[in-house]
């Protein structure tokens, strides 16, 4: 887009207005002004009352800050999970070092504390943890360890009143807030003191100009002094106010002295009208003016980023903005569109083909071993029984083979269909095994119309048969199915145990980390139906494998759920 010229500088414009319709008038108000006085003695008694008690406020509403701040941890799931750690295994410096990194993420770098202290309910005195804010002016850790070891026992005794509430402490020149962390059943696990920056919530009330003494309460025992010395008893000049909170009271007290308060009045009396109707004119020129210089720009900015936002990739601004700041900014906002339309397409296009060639790499994988312990079965057949049972034999292992090699491209196929190839590697199975393999199948009806991976129930299976079947013993296997919410659930059954070994093994073969390329392909049968699972829908979709009641391992597929699989199937009772 082509920019206008002549246009100048937005700065420039913005200079000029100022000169022309700000400077120039408080100019001549300043001169004509100088002759008004007025005697607002009651109404400067009250702005000084509603500014005191708004920075009040203000503090208070910090101060909230704070407390919901210390709320952060209690619910940290790292908080709990660390904590729940301990309790079963009592290991403090995995604790300490969980603890620590949480406590450090909330509160290291929050300019309201200036320290954090977490002690362990279980041994206050040597199980704490302490983080110190680099910017509160302390000089080591080792130095707030000192102190506290001062004001230890003070912190203990208040958090023995406060239950689930916070408190307030001030103790050593120092104002703690402290509150109980507790566990699920509200048993407490540590005390949480988090040293209050004052300046950061009352600064604005030490500012004060007309304030000679300023003091808050947080509490009926913590009455903190901000500015000037002690307050006199309250008299005419004294304003007090009381800011409830739902966790506090903030009580304020100011002593006002009201010859700095009066020293801006002077004789002021005249042409307050056309002081007036100056700033109106001020007014309309600047809104004027930041309406077509800012205001309509900034909104034909706004309006091509909520297309940009709504899936318009590559919408123009067609905008023609009256200063060379907005022409660049909308030049490079309609180049940076038409930049992330061809990005987002060639990188749709370049996601496509890895999904579906990694997809194809992982379906071409099948275990040898199956093949040729199903070989020697069939050869085995052939020369104790007739020719019938070799037949169904072949063609058993033509329906696993056809859908090995899946010469259609189909990635999903109906449940019913992919049965057929998990019947046909089972009637191959229990011709080698015999009676020592007893298989149960409870799928619905209902399910047979879901869509599934192809080939993702043979290898699970098949691992439950090699794992749940020893050498001369019994084996069981249970197929079952329902639906959970929007997802199909498959669980696959042994009852042939899993060792330690076994469990660290498969903990491998199932990590997000875990690369199958560089594996033989006997041992990734389930490493592949997991990654595929998560290939094709994402979390949570993918496979498990944990133990079951008594010796049993069960192997779960989770498959999100398409349309033709709507029913109201959610228990595996409905069989």
């Amino acid at each position: 887009m082509a920019r206008a010229k002549g246009n100048r500088s937005l700065r420039g414009q913005m200079t000029f207005i100022i000169l022309l319709c700000w400077l120039l008038p408080m100019m001549l108000a300043a001169v004509v002004l100088g002759g008004y006085l007025t005697q607002g003695l009651e109404q400067q008694k009250k702005q000084a009352a509603e500014q005191f008690q708004l920075n009040l406020q203000m503090g208070a509403d910090r101060v909230s800050s704070a407390v919901e701040a210390s709320r952060l941890s209690s619910y940290d799931p790292e908080f709990r999970n660390g904590w729940n750690q301990y309790c079963r295994d009592h290991e403090y410096t995995l604790l300490y070092r969980r603890c620590y990194t949480l406590f450090s993420r909330l509160y290291q770098a929050d300019s309201r504390f200036r320290y954090a202290v977490f002690c362990f309910a279980e041994d206050p005195e040597n199980m704490s943890i302490t983080v110190v804010n680099g910017s509160s002016g302390l000089l080591s850790t080792r130095q707030v360890r000192e102190q506290w070891q001062g004001d230890l026992s003070a912190v203990l005794e208040l958090a023995g009143g406060l239950d689930t509430s916070v408190g307030f402490l001030e103790h050593g020149g120092q104002v703690y807030l402290v509150r109980n962390l507790m566990d699920s059943d509200y048993q407490p696990i540590g005390i949480l003191a988090l040293a209050l920056d004052l300046p950061y919530y009352f600064e604005d009330l030490s500012l004060l100009p007309w304030a000679s003494s300023v003091s808050v309460g947080l509490g009926p025992d913590t009455v903190l002094l901000i500015k000037g010395g002690a307050l006199p008893n309250p008299g005419e000049n004294t304003l007090e106010f009381v800011v409830p909170t739902r966790d506090f009271t903030l009580q304020g007290r100011v002593e006002v002295d009201y010859d700095v308060l009066l020293a801006g009045f002077s004789a002021y009396r005249y042409v307050l009208v056309a002081m007036v109707v100056s700033l109106l004119l001020l007014l309309w020129f600047t809104f004027r003016f930041f309406r077509r210089k800012i205001s309509q720009p900034i909104d034909a900015l706004m309006a091509g980023a909520s297309k940009i936002q709504a899936g318009e990739l590559g919408s123009q601004i067609d905008y023609q903005a009256g200063s060379r700041e907005f022409e660049y900014l909308t030049d490079s906002f309609n180049q940076m569109s038409a930049q992330l339309q061809n990005q987002f397409t060639r990188l749709y296009q370049e996601e496509l083909a890895r999904r579906d060639a990694q997809i194809k790499a992982l379906q071409s994988h099948i275990n040898p071993h199956f093949l040729n312990n199903t070989l020697e079965s069939i050869n085995w057949q052939a020369r104790m029984s007739g020719d019938a049972k070799v037949s169904r034999m072949i063609e058993a292992l033509s329906t696993v083979l056809d859908a090995a090699l899946d010469r259609k491209g189909r990635p999903e196929v109906r449940l019913a269909e992919e049965m057929t190839y998990v019947n046909a590697y089972l009637y191959i199975v229990k011709q080698r095994f015999g009676k020592r393999l007893s298989v149960d199948v409870r799928l619905p009806d209902e399910l047979m119309d879901c869509r599934v991976p192809r080939l993702i129930l043979q290898p699970v299976i098949e691992n439950a048969v090699e794992h749940g079947v020893g050498p001369g013993g019994q084996g069981n296997i249970a197929l079952r199915g329902f639906r959970q919410e929007g997802f199909l659930i498959l669980e696959v059954e042994n009852d042939g145990g899993m060792s330690q070994q076994d469990e660290e093994h498969i903990a491998r073969l199932l990590s997000p980390d875990y690369d199958v390329t560089g594996e033989p392909s006997g041992n990734i049968g389930i490493a592949n139906v997991d990654l595929r699972l998560r290939i094709l829908y994402g979390r949570p979709c993918g496979l498990t494998i944990s133990r079951g009641e008594g010796s049993a391992v069960v192997a779960r597929l989770t498959i999100a759920l398409a349309d033709p699989c709507d029913f109201t199937l959610t228990s595996t009772d409905n069989k």
